[in-house]
């Protein structure tokens, strides 16, 4: 089962900060959790202040969202307004003050041109955060209306993947979802580097063993009275991904990242990153590294 106790949803008055907000509010009340809402002040920080402390004069709104307003009881809520240089800097730091468990932003706020300039607040977020972090898109449907959906999840084989089937699987039980395990086979010509033409493997070998391994996994995971269904392809993993999603009718999508960053990150993007950015659905990003939201036994047991 998952543990949360805390949850972040900042917030810059654009619509998809309401949507997640919503969406954070539904996972508050599920988890009887505490929300935190705020708001991120970009400009010069006072040293006397500190990077990131609460501005003396907290927003009684913060852009829109009023306090208390929700299914979670407004003990439970928190709104503050935070100075930083940079909002993905003001939140991460949010992050590791306050000890987060979740953070439920929106992908697409009031950016404009600086988005191509400096990157998404998101996507860098999703990076470097030590939690999990669920994103919320334009198109993303509402909290109440993923009941009964799919959750598609992408598995690429590494030893990550079981934390984010643990992930997924308690997800899945929160919204009543059915799971789609989801792999693609990426199959490149080799390089000449050392004067030997390389050729690719059989695609349809790597297809059927996928498919075979993923079952195993999958008949796992029906023992524990879930749904669960194969999808298996061969291509680039963010387009197939996003390609499932859309045909499939996703609800969510639950996967992997290993947190890029530097010139690696520069040079080949995150996969995840590439979802989020486009994805029809909320997208929660499960860590390899830093805080797990279930049990070691569960993981283990995925």
């Amino acid at each position: 089962m998952l543990h949360v106790d805390r949850i972040l949803c900042p917030t810059d008055g654009s619509g998809c900060a309401g949507r997640a907000h919503r969406h954070a509010q539904h996972l508050a009340a599920h988890f009887d959790a505490a929300l935190h809402v705020i708001s991120v002040e970009e400009g010069d920080v006072d040293p006397d202040q500190g990077i990131g402390g609460e501005l003396a004069s907290p927003q009684a709104d913060l852009h829109g969202l009023k306090p208390g307003v929700g299914p979670v009881p407004a003990p439970r809520v928190r709104e503050r307004a935070v100075a930083h240089p940079t909002a993905a800097g003001g939140i991460l730091n949010y992050v590791v003050q306050y000890d987060m468990d979740l953070v439920v932003m929106g992908t697409h706020g009031h950016r404009g041109v600086r988005r191509l300039l400096l990157g998404s607040v998101a996507e860098e977020v999703v990076r470097k955060a030590p939690c999990p972090v669920a994103t919320v898109g334009r198109g993303a449907t509402a909290p109440e209306g993923l009941e009964g959906g799919t959750l598609l999840v992408p598995v690429d084989f590494s030893e990550h993947r079981f934390r984010v089937m643990a992930h997924a699987r308690a997800i899945a039980r929160v919204y009543g979802m059915a799971l789609r395990l989801f792999h693609v086979v990426e199959v490149t010509a080799l390089p000449d580097a050392y004067g030997v033409y390389g050729s690719p493997p059989d695609p349809g070998v790597l297809l059927d063993r996928a498919e075979t391994v993923l079952d195993e996994e999958a008949e796992s995971l029906r023992t524990k009275g879930l749904e669960v269904t194969l999808d298996v392809r061969g291509g680039h993993p963010a387009a197939e991904i996003l390609d499932a999603a859309r045909e499939d009718g996703a609800a969510f999508i639950t996967l992997g990242t290993h947190g890029r960053t530097g010139l690696e990150h520069m040079l080949t993007g995150s996969v995840a990153e590439k979802v989020l950015r486009q994805a029809p659905c909320p997208v929660c990003a499960v860590k390899s590294f830093g805080r797990s939201l279930v049990d070691g036994d569960d993981i283990a047991d995925a």
